[in-house]
């Protein structure tokens, strides 16, 4: 939208055309939601614009932009014109901070970045799974948890919006880039609905960080889930014993009744267990050729693949109990 005085005389340009803001840094100000034009004019003059409420209520009238006047906080740079902060209002040429939600957060770590952000107007409850829920409720899932439905990425917003309006950026964005990989998914994936692929890329995403790892990772899952199996995943089970994990995953551990305690039960957890990337969704849906039944980080951050148990447990002692000699080269 251009604003035009071309129909105006020219004193009244002249007039729109003085400087304004005064000289040096940018002067902040807040435009609150549901602002009328004159108590924008009144948000400027108070904050040392030479600029009179009823005037700037009239000259966006004149101007036939009062109904585009948008909220924000807008920083006006020093000296600029009338017309200048006018055109910066109504353009809806606001502040934007960046927040950033890291590959293999829970929504829990998302809503406590949200909550601590100092320009982030939050609405959503502390409580993550009381927040998930009306969270769930707002954006029409039918579930009652939205953990694995938000993408992590960086989110620039204007200064003041709420939780759940960053949230449904995210959300409607993992739909999408799930949409996506689903389409491209390989004929002999153990997975039956887009769901199930999220699920089974949260625990890659929490397995491994090493890119060319993710679809031999997603491969031992797949060839588990193909044979029966269990996936005996460590993530899974930490995600299921939530505050009663302290870090140290015990023997003990591994019996807990949790449906996510991947030890004990069959088949894939009830949901996901943290927000995938983009790679691991992929990696979800794609596995790599191998036959691969077994894994073990090696402390560099790669993983060492076994399709036997004898192997598997060969490499278990030499990477993680320093036992032994190393095992073979994986073919």
């Amino acid at each position: 939208m251009v604003l035009t005085t071309g129909a105006l005389g020219g004193g009244v340009w002249l007039w729109l055309d003085r400087t304004v803001a005064p000289r040096g840094e940018a002067t902040e100000i807040l435009i609150p939601h549901g602002s009328s034009a004159r108590a924008i004019g009144q948000i400027l003059n108070e904050a040392g614009l030479d600029i009179a409420p009823d005037t700037f209520a009239l000259a966006t009238r004149v101007l036939r932009v009062a109904h585009r006047l948008q909220a924000g906080v807008y920083a006006i740079p020093g000296e600029s014109s009338f017309l200048q902060v006018v055109r910066q209002v109504t353009r809806g040429d606001a502040l934007q901070e960046p927040i950033t939600f890291i590959e293999g957060w829970t929504f829990a770590q998302m809503l406590a970045a949200l909550h601590s952000h100092p320009h982030v107007r939050a609405t959503l409850p502390a409580d993550p799974a009381q927040a998930s829920a009306q969270l769930a409720s707002a954006l029409g899932y039918p579930g009652s948890a939205i953990e694995g439905w938000l993408y992590p990425d960086t989110y620039f917003f204007y200064r003041g919006q709420t939780d759940v309006a960053i949230l449904t950026r995210a959300f409607r964005l993992q739909q999408r880039i799930l949409q996506e990989a689903w389409a491209r998914r390989s004929e002999a994936v153990a997975v039956r609905t887009p769901q199930e692929a999220l699920i089974l890329a949260s625990i890659i995403e929490k397995e491994t960080q090493h890119g060319p790892d993710r679809g031999r990772v997603s491969a031992v899952f797949h060839n588990r889930l193909g044979i029966g199996m269990r996936l005996q995943s460590d993530p899974t089970t930490i995600y299921g014993l939530g505050s009663r994990f302290d870090g140290n995953l015990k023997r003990d551990h591994l019996r807990d009744d949790s449906p996510y305690n991947t030890y004990r039960w069959g088949g894939l957890p009830p949901g996901p267990i943290a927000n995938p990337g983009r790679a691991a969704i992929l990696a979800a849906v794609t596995p790599a050729p191998t036959k691969a039944l077994y894994f073990v980080a090696q402390g560099n951050g790669r993983s060492y693949f076994s399709e036997t148990l004898d192997r598997h447990n060969w490499a278990v002692n030499y990477f993680q109990r320093r036992v032994g000699p190393p095992p073979p080269e994986e073919g």
